[in-house]
């Protein structure tokens, strides 16, 4: 299993095809990626993208520093298209924050 990086999320967000559970999850199963949460807690539970069904339709949200959901990110959608875009560009925001972020030892 390779993990992900924002590069390989730029190809697969800007191939064309459309996007499906299927599609994504074969990719989730190649790629390793912290900061995405597939259907429950598939990746670390803090600041990162979770996706789920609610009833007939979708949900995507992000978690902040302490994995509190942030009410204001909260998508719901009908579209499984859409709900799959908006939780791989949420999960590829977090990972190139994780490539910018500073560490500091105090």
């Amino acid at each position: 299993m390779d993990i992900a990086t924002p590069h390989h999320l730029d190809e697969l967000l800007a191939d064309g095809e459309l996007l499906t559970v299927a599609r994504v999850s074969t990719y989730l199963a190649a790629h390793r990626l912290a900061t995405a949460n597939w259907f429950g807690r598939t990746g670390r539970p803090e600041r990162s993208a979770w996706i789920d069904r609610d009833g007939t339709g979708w949900r995507v949200w992000d978690t902040d520093e302490r994995a509190g959901i942030m009410d204001f990110t909260i998508v719901r959608t009908e579209s499984e298209t859409e709900a799959l875009q908006s939780f791989l560009r949420r999960a590829q925001h977090h990972l190139k924050q994780d490539g910018e972020a500073v560490r500091r030892n105090l």
